[in-house]
């Protein structure tokens, strides 16, 4: 990212060319601003400069006569065009120069500087978050910040202080970490307030407006957040961030939703990928119980107050070992990712919602062995066409398997015993298409038929009794097999 405060010397502005707009004949001139590494384009008419210059020469005290003059006649020609290309470039490249250290307000925004400077766009956040910030915080103590802008703050607090003609101290980077330490919510996505990168993480390695800054290669830490009680990442992945430890004694909720990680260590462990550690060596480690319940890759890398955890709309194959960092667990949500086993949930004693809808999972073996008081388990949109390894999940409290392959009534049998379960959901299996299919699955419930919600709907009074009659039925059979 540009920081022409550190780079100034080894900064260029340059106008490599201009286009004239067919309709409207108006004629803008493509201005290619580098600081550094860093390359961002800017479109501006004649008029903008004029109205720039205007500016500047009442405020910075520049000569009238840098800017070249405005011509009324003949100023569509291409050789006039070209000439004012090289003159307005000059002038551009005249104004960096006498102004070597600072840009004026009025330049740095002309150029968009407050876009893609680390100086300048922070400037711009501390500006609203000293007019607007107690609103912002007393409203809602959440608050979406672009991966730039924490990249900016993370390095900005590694700087000294730049030289600064801010009157009234508006700008003062003091207003942003004054607002960062009083969040309890931070959102961080590729660019702000976009949300076509809330549905496509391939969006992660498209640069940023006109420049090449890529939002998934800006590595920042969050020590300007220490308060942070939810995180929440989308499109932008959480192995960005080098040092996440200053959140994890205060974090209670992490989302990460729409990335290409594969495996939960690369979000609990993010921090362990910047260290001299191979982290999935240590997954055997971690999926082994250790003996003493505290060894030190625990202890050391413990989320102690984490009780959410929502990772939709991933790529991840498994629950790896490292969800036993986060031992405090309640809510486990894995929707959207490509999931086949359930594993190393054992060590969760207080996971109460799990969540895999929209898995590849096709079977389920003896889960009461390791989700023994799950009260919510989501299963819609995976592969199961038996349910005989839920049948001792005794605290489910609501069950749904919408969209599976289900197609026999009597794998309603497993699910009808748990003595706590309230909600039912099999909308979408083959067996929900049958004749009566709503008083069959009923009756399987027997005398707790009227409890019961099925498809997110309690059982109609016909339906009721319709179940009670089947219902009898099947204990009739089921008595005369037991003979």
């Amino acid at each position: 990212m540009s920081c022409y405060y550190r780079q100034h010397e080894d900064s260029s502005v340059t106008i490599p060319k201009y286009s004239v707009e067919s309709s409207a004949g108006i004629t803008y001139y493509d201005i290619k601003v580098r600081v550094g590494t860093v390359e961002w384009f800017v479109e501006r008419r004649y008029r903008d400069f004029a109205q720039l210059h205007d500016k500047l020469v009442e405020e910075a005290n520049i000569s009238k006569k840098l800017l070249p003059p405005k011509k009324l006649v003949g100023n569509k020609q291409p050789a006039f065009l070209e000439q004012r290309r090289e003159q307005l470039q000059v002038y551009l490249q005249q104004l960096l120069k006498h102004f070597a250290n600072e840009l004026p307000r009025l330049l740095a925004e002309f150029l968009d500087f407050n876009k893609y400077d680390i100086i300048y766009l922070l400037q711009d956040l501390a500006k609203l978050f000293n007019e607007n910030g107690d609103a912002l915080l007393s409203s809602k103590k959440e608050y979406n910040l672009s991966a730039l802008e924490v990249y900016a703050i993370s390095e900005r607090l590694g700087l000294p202080c730049p030289p600064s003609t801010d009157q009234g101290g508006k700008f003062d980077f003091s207003h942003v970490l004054d607002f960062c330490t009083q969040l309890a919510a931070l959102v961080v996505t590729p660019v702000k307030d976009n949300a076509s990168f809330a549905q496509d993480y391939n969006t992660v390695d498209v640069p940023i407006g006109r420049s090449n800054i890529i939002p998934n290669r800006l590595s920042f830490n969050l020590n300007a957040f220490r308060n942070l009680k939810t995180l929440k990442f989308s499109a932008l992945s959480t192995e960005n961030i080098v040092d996440i430890d200053v959140v994890k004694p205060t974090l209670e909720a992490m989302c990460v939703h729409n990335t290409t990680i594969t495996h939960i260590y690369q979000v609990l462990l993010c921090d362990n990928l910047h260290k001299a550690c191979d982290v999935p060596s240590t997954l055997p480690t971690l999926q082994a119980a250790p003996p003493n319940g505290n060894d030190a890759l625990l202890s050391t890398d413990s989320w102690q107050e984490l009780s959410e955890l929502d990772l939709t709309g991933n790529l991840l194959t498994q629950i790896d070992g490292s969800v036993r960092t986060a031992p405090k667990l309640r809510c486990l949500v894995l929707e959207q990712n490509r999931i086949r086993t359930v594993e190393n949930l054992a060590e969760l004693p207080h996971l109460q919602l799990l969540s895999l809808s929209g898995n590849l999972i096709s079977e389920c073996i003896d889960w009461h062995l390791t989700m023994g008081n799950l009260v919510t388990l989501k299963l819609a949109q995976n592969k199961l066409k038996t349910l005989n390894g839920l049948r001792k999940l005794l605290s489910l409290v609501h069950l749904d398997l919408s969209c599976n392959l289900v197609e026999q009534l009597e794998e309603v049998d497993h699910v009808a015993q748990l003595p706590l379960l309230e909600s039912l959901n099999l909308t979408g299996n083959p067996l929900a298409g049958s004749v009566d299919y709503r008083p069959r699955v009923l009756a399987r419930f027997h005398g707790r038929a009227a409890e019961i919600s099925l498809d997110n709907e309690r059982g109609s009074q016909q339906e009721l009794d319709t179940a009670l009659v089947l219902s009898a039925l099947l204990q009739s059979k089921q008595r005369q097999l037991q003979k």
